[in-house]
């Protein structure tokens, strides 16, 4: 019989503007004892695409939907466990007398490799005994009609994202899983996965950007008060492997910070920054062994940032409110011919927009 050991990991949970929301005691399994096709099978488990979010938030913003933002409490404590998994007892909730015993989990615990499967495996159930329809492009979007009006919800592990047509049925999508699940009423949506939400209702505009998250890369790589520049690269950027150093005398790149940079932006580019791809493409063809030309190229990169850390993407508009959804649906694709300087290799981007807003 197997034992898992255990730990408790303590953290600190901030709100939105940097203040302390709360400390955090959570206790996890050390899953990462568990064989693959001994004590557990299938683990994966979807979460809702940034495009899909994107999407939804386009929607909300034109149709003037109500969007609240829910959490399950210890979501992966719900979940029943299949098998048996047995771990130590918790350090200082010992039994007295009975040291030496073991616990054996009547539920999902955090740590375990099947824990996300367990909860979403739970969460989709339930929804689906409400007459909801998870969506066959996306399982982690639920759809229902409730008294002729289409609700939606988004699952983030146990983020959920509600969107409803008036507060009324909001109020009803709510209950529907407090008689379920511990949840956390988070109201209206303001910050959802590192991103801050800004919404004009007047205008019908949902703003999203993740301006304290490049102020912390900022400071994290000390480049807080250089000084910006108002494009990523210049035209006649080439990075190439000619660039990289050949000799330990050349090699003066051994303590710099490459990876984590590019890897910072990467995250602003995926997230609400865009404008930021190419840099981030063509600096990261170089993360084995980049020269001092593309260390400068990655700072380029920073200093954007620091002119543009405000910047984000805007979904909707009052404009589009009145018209016909399936028409705007766009994309442009472009490349160009054998421009990679090392390989003659061809470079391609593609943009897709619905009513304007920019999807992926």
């Amino acid at each position: 019989m197997k034992v898992l050991g255990n730990r408790w990991i303590f953290r600190v949970k901030y709100l939105p503007n940097g203040e302390t929301e709360r400390f955090k005691a959570r206790l996890v399994v050390k899953g990462f004892m568990l064989v693959y096709g001994v004590d557990y099978l299938e683990v994966y488990s979807p979460v809702v695409r940034l495009e899909t979010l994107r999407m939804l938030l386009t929607l909300a913003a034109i149709w003037n939907y109500e969007v609240d933002q829910m959490d399950v409490t210890t979501a992966f404590l719900n979940g029943p466990i299949d098998g048996e998994v047995y771990m130590e007892q918790p350090k200082g909730y010992e039994e007295a007398g009975k040291e030496d015993w073991v616990c054996m989990l009547d539920k999902s615990l955090y740590g375990l490799k099947q824990a996300p499967r367990v909860w979403f495996r739970l969460l989709k159930d339930h929804l689906e005994k409400q007459d909801f329809t998870i969506m066959n492009c996306e399982a982690c979007v639920a759809v229902k009609v409730i008294d002729g009006e289409l609700v939606f919800i988004s699952i983030y592990v146990d983020d959920l994202i509600l969107f409803a047509p008036n507060k009324k049925l909001m109020k009803e999508l709510k209950q529907m899983f407090h008689v379920r699940f511990e949840m956390k009423d988070l109201g209206p949506i303001h910050y959802i996965l590192g991103r801050e939400i800004t919404r004009n209702r007047k205008e019908r505009t949902i703003f999203i950007n993740q301006r304290k998250y490049a102020d912390k890369v900022l400071h994290r790589f000390g480049m807080e008060r250089c000084n910006g520049c108002k494009v990523p690269s210049t035209p006649d950027l080439e990075l190439s492997k000619v660039m990289c150093p050949t000799t330990k005398e050349e090699n003066l790149m051994s303590g710099k910070p490459y990876r984590a940079v590019i890897g910072s932006l990467m995250y602003l580019m995926l997230g609400t920054r865009p404008d930021l791809a190419y840099l981030v493409r063509e600096c990261s063809q170089f993360l084995e062994n980049p020269g001092i030309l593309h260390w400068r190229a990655a700072k380029r990169g920073l200093r954007y940032l620091k002119e543009t850390q405000d910047w984000g993407l805007q979904f909707g508009g009052v404009q589009w409110s009145q018209q016909k959804l399936n028409d705007h649906l766009k994309a442009f694709a472009d490349a160009d011919f054998a421009n990679r300087v090392d390989d003659r290799k061809s470079i391609a981007g593609y943009l897709t927009q619905f009513c304007g807003s920019t999807i992926s």
